[in-house]
């Protein structure tokens, strides 16, 4: 998930802040870069650079093997563009996907971390899966709560009109409630999301369904840990059964599923915090606009007051 999708106050502690709330790709690399190794890739295309640290990570494993990699983003980051500057092997692209992927080589494996809904990601894979006999290997992040069954839009208004759920801005999500709620986990105005989780053509791993069961060979994998980590290949792949090994003990895995709904519960309870945080700072700044206004006035009066006393005492002499 785009490291851009969550503000936190600036008064909550540091064990609040972003960086801390493992909502990165780069905390997943070993499964990431496992996966990459046992298909042979040399050639990555990264849709969504996030903060530029997950692209920092694919370049170092595109570097010892002398490939190339390829990032999709309409906004990189000023670390993302020095990178781009630097490197001759990154190849920035700034545009929005899926249009923008027409403007990069096919790849060895995709990773998918951008626009996290329906109609973007089923024209991602569609994309994807052209002119290829074989689907490369796609590895996809947020198949699983919050975005799993639940659209989010960056910008909504660039999608047809017809792709787009009834969405909020100001409304969050939080587990087992299919209606948006008031607080919950949401983007303060970064993204909007579908007001209502579920149902046809709603959510990232909806997407990554659909697209699977209209091609008979694919296999997808799903690690349910940091908001979940979907992994899409052939099965008759050379490197199928190198995955399967891979992936086997940690795909569904029950313990997994539980520690990630702790992590998530604990998540959804530091940003309940920083909501009353939030409150109390709100409450406190007019608290002091009140008290303000009356020492002003105070002042004032006493400045009036003052006035009056020295006319009586120039009119009786004093």
């Amino acid at each position: 998930m785009d490291s851009r999708i969550l503000s936190v106050p600036t008064t909550l502690p540091l064990a609040m802040s972003p960086s801390l709330l493992l909502h990165s790709l780069t905390e997943m690399k070993d499964l990431v870069h496992g996966a990459l190794e046992a298909a042979q890739t040399r050639t990555v295309a990264e849709i969504g650079s996030e903060s530029g640290a997950n692209t920092r990570e694919l370049l170092r494993f595109v570097e010892e093997r002398e490939g190339q990699l390829w990032c999709v983003e309409p906004e990189p980051t000023i670390e993302v563009e020095r990178l781009d500057e630097q490197e001759d092997r990154l190849h920035l692209v700034r545009g929005r996907s899926p249009e923008a992927l027409t403007a990069i080589e096919a790849c060895d494996a995709y990773i998918i971390d951008g626009d996290h809904n329906y109609w973007t990601v089923s024209r991602e894979l569609d994309h994807i899966a052209q002119g290829s006999g074989r689907l490369p290997l796609v590895i996809l992040h947020d198949v699983c709560w919050p975005g799993g069954r639940r659209d989010m839009y960056y910008a909504p208004d660039a999608l047809p009109a017809g792709a787009v759920h009834p969405h909020s801005w100001q409304l969050g999500s939080i587990p087992d409630r299919e209606e948006a709620v008031e607080g919950g986990f949401r983007g303060r105005g970064g993204f909007a999301i579908a007001v209502r989780e579920g149902g046809e053509r709603n959510g990232v791993r909806t997407a990554v369904e659909d697209f699977a069961e209209t091609r008979h060979d694919l296999r997808f994998a799903l690690v349910p840990v940091i908001f979940g980590l979907g992994f899409l290949y052939s099965a008759t792949a050379p490197y199928a059964e190198s995955l399967d090994r891979l992936l086997g003990p940690f795909e569904r895995n029950p313990l997994l599923e539980r520690l990630e709904r702790n992590r998530i519960d604990l998540y959804l309870e530091l940003l309940k915090q920083g909501d009353v945080v939030s409150a109390l700072g709100l409450q406190q700044g007019r608290l002091l606009a009140e008290y303000d206004r009356s020492l002003t006035a105070a002042e004032a009066e006493a400045a009036a007051l003052r006035l009056e006393v020295a006319k009586l005492r120039e009119k009786v002499g004093v």
